[in-house]
């Protein structure tokens, strides 16, 4: 019998398996550092190839191939010109030929040098180079609506070329409203409700008084000192009191990123209130549009709200009143629509959604062109825009509401040397009285002294600094792209309606909007650039990441919580399966 053999020590046993799942983790660490490395060093490969010129191309020249777009190749000043730079020039360039060159093909001569088209297409060309040159200037941070239409001015001062004769009032007036369109789409993009929810009576107030309280200023200077009507008065003063979101968001992101301000959360508080500031004027120059053209519609246009000798129901609402709330009603419906269709779970539903909101927001614009509902299409825009996107946010699980803002941003920067170059080329300083450059300025830095001191009062009960209080008063100075859009839609009614005294206030209150722009556009762009790292507290980067990724946190948890019932499989489909 042979003997039993004996068992082996139980702790030998645990100590070699010790041993072995200590080998194994040690085994599993060394792989995961040398595949995290290798990826680090994949990535970095990567980022090289990025930055080089052509690395991948080997028929291109070595030297070309290893050079970085990155690079700077030329400094000014504080301007800084890298490769990147020259690509991006060589692109537009590009663009710009093969453009001319198809207009060529369709039209013919009329793009050729002396040909009307010819004029056109070198006030955009030259609108863009101008105003995107001035904004990339350092320390000065100039919109670009401004370089844009001082290059109308100065093409039309110098007898380069006449838009006004050449092409003709009616064309012009539809190049506004396809331009402002896209404001109106981006205004209501912008619109956001989580800095509402979370300081509802701060960003109310901020984004109301302020405005109104301008409003009213310069409708009373307009009153007593250029001796306007009424009404006219108070449409100059709706149209004086816009902001430009466009300057304030922009700086505003650039001082974030950089740290300053994110411990209060200010850039989503004054972009909200910027957007919201907007949609309120907007919708107040609806009401005073209404009241100053309500009975000019001459008969023989096509229109379907006639204002003279009617007897329909809706005759009796003031026109005003009439407008604001049929253009609240008309931008509900068609938002909602516009969330619902197509479905979300569509292959294509973010290009739909792009090319159904640019759609609708036309179709709004160049209706109230049409019809006598003044300005209500362009709230009817606002408003589609704002219902459009949040309602999209709620039916989908954080959704990224980035492919819109870039989409309809791209479209802005190439619209947006269209209306600046038009609305400049229009504008003709030889015919202006000078005795009443004084005037104007007078009323409008009335209106922006009680706008400064209103907002900086309205920062009383938060939680802000001196400091901090007096740079939202900054913030809440900069004028430029809604008086671009708004303050020529009047002109263009006068002209059409051939009324000289309506023609000659129209052109005033043009004349106050530029000069507007002139001034308050560059001051408060350069104000909030240079005050902001001295008036706000600055946070490091990790804190900043840490902030954003909450915040990011907030929104999400604010979506509706969605339980799904699992659906039990059916015989047929585990066949099907197998």
């Amino acid at each position: 019998m042979q003997p039993i053999p004996k068992d082996e020590p139980i702790a030998s046993t645990s100590a070699d398996a010790q041993a072995s799942n200590d080998k194994q983790i040690r085994e599993k660490i060394i792989k995961h550092i040398i595949t995290h490395s290798s990826s680090m060093q994949t990535d970095e490969e990567e980022e090289y190839d990025d930055n080089t010129c052509c690395h991948r191309a080997t028929f291109c020249i070595p030297i070309l191939r290893e050079i970085l777009v990155t690079d700077i190749i030329f400094t000014f000043f504080e301007l800084q010109i890298t490769w990147a730079d020259l690509f991006w020039f060589a692109t537009v360039s590009g663009l710009t030929l093969l453009t001319w060159a198809i207009l060529y093909f369709l039209l013919g001569d009329m793009v050729l040098p002396g040909g009307s088209i010819f004029g056109l297409f070198v006030l955009v060309i030259f609108s863009y180079a101008l105003g995107w040159s001035l904004a990339y200037i350092p320390r000065l941070h100039l919109p670009p609506i401004f370089g844009m239409l001082l290059a109308g001015v100065i093409i039309r001062n110098t007898d380069v070329y006449n838009i006004y004769e050449v092409i003709g009032p009616r064309t012009t007036s539809k190049i506004r409203i396809f331009c402002l369109t896209f404001i109106m789409v981006r205004a209501g993009l912008q619109l956001t409700t989580t800095a509402l929810r979370a300081h509802p009576v701060f960003v109310t107030i901020l984004s109301l008084v302020p405005c109104t309280i301008e409003m009213l200023a310069v409708t009373v200077s307009c009153k007593y000192l250029l001796e306007f009507p009424w009404n006219w008065a108070l449409m100059t003063g709706s149209i004086v009191a816009c902001m430009s979101p466009v300057i304030t968001i922009s700086c505003m992101l650039s001082l974030a990123e950089q740290g300053y301000g994110e411990d209060k959360g200010l850039l989503s508080l004054l972009c909200t209130a910027a957007s919201i500031d907007d949609v309120h004027i907007v919708a107040l120059f609806s009401i005073s549009f209404s009241f100053v053209f309500s009975n000019g519609i001459q008969k023989s246009e096509p229109c379907i709200f006639l204002d003279d000798g009617r007897t329909e129901w809706w005759s009796y609402i003031p026109g005003g009143i009439r407008d604001f709330l049929l253009g609240i009603i008309v931008g509900i419906i068609l938002g909602f629509a516009l969330v619902f269709f197509p479905h979300r779970n569509h292959k294509y539903a973010t290009w739909y959604r792009i090319g159904g909101l640019t759609v609708a927001s036309l179709m709004c614009t160049t209706a109230a062109s049409k019809l006598t509902v003044t300005g209500g299409g362009y709230l009817a825009t606002i408003i589609l825009s704002f219902i459009a996107i949040r309602g999209w946010g709620i039916l989908t699980i954080s959704y990224d509401t980035t492919p819109l803002h870039r989409a309809f941003y791209f479209l802005w920067h190439y619209v947006q040397p269209i209306l600046g170059g038009v609305i400049g080329a229009d504008i003709d300083f030889r015919n202006w009285p000078r005795s009443r450059f004084g005037l104007y300025l007078i009323c409008i830095f009335m209106g922006i002294s009680v706008r400064s001191i209103t907002a900086f009062l309205t920062t009383i009960r938060m939680p802000f600094t001196w400091k901090e209080r007096l740079f939202i008063t900054i913030a809440w100075v900069p004028k430029g792209t809604m008086q671009a859009a708004l303050a020529p839609m009047a002109y263009e009614r006068a002209r059409k309606e051939g009324d000289p005294t309506k023609i000659e206030l129209a052109l005033d209150v043009v004349r106050i909007s530029v000069m507007a722009i002139i001034f308050l556009a560059p001051l408060g762009a350069i104000g909030m650039m240079n005050t902001g790292p001295y008036f706000l507290n600055k946070i490091d980067i990790e804190e900043q990441r840490r902030e954003r990724a909450l915040s990011y946190l907030r929104i999400v948890a604010l979506q509706p919580a969605r339980k799904r019932r699992k659906r039990k499989k059916s015989a047929d489909d585990t066949i099907t399966t197998l």
